[in-house]
């Protein structure tokens, strides 16, 4: 018979959870609340002044650099990391 199950849920050799797993989503937890407070009044009424950045609002430099930002945390908690051989095992050439 087969294991049909995820191989987020598999668990490892020794038993228990896949711990990349659940650093990812701590990782995102962790993102999450600094996003909400990045993006929430206390924040951003000390950019909301009436200074020009390149001709933009220094409030909307702020809000689009924040939002990019988010957005390179997550894809970089997203990535795939290449698998590397264990110390334990040989590679095989084949």
């Amino acid at each position: 018979m087969t294991d049909t199950r995820d191989t987020a849920t598999r668990p490892r050799e020794k038993g228990g959870a896949l711990p990349g797993r659940k650093r990812r989503g701590e990782r995102l937890v962790g993102l999450m609340i600094a996003g909400f407070i990045l993006l929430n009044f206390p924040v951003l009424s000390v950019f909301s002044i009436p200074r020009m950045v390149f001709g933009i609002p220094l409030l909307y430099v702020y809000l689009f650099s924040v939002w990019v930002l988010l957005i390179i945390v997550m894809v970089l908690i997203f990535r795939d990391r290449p698998a590397r051989p264990s110390a334990g095992r040989k590679e095989t050439k084949g």
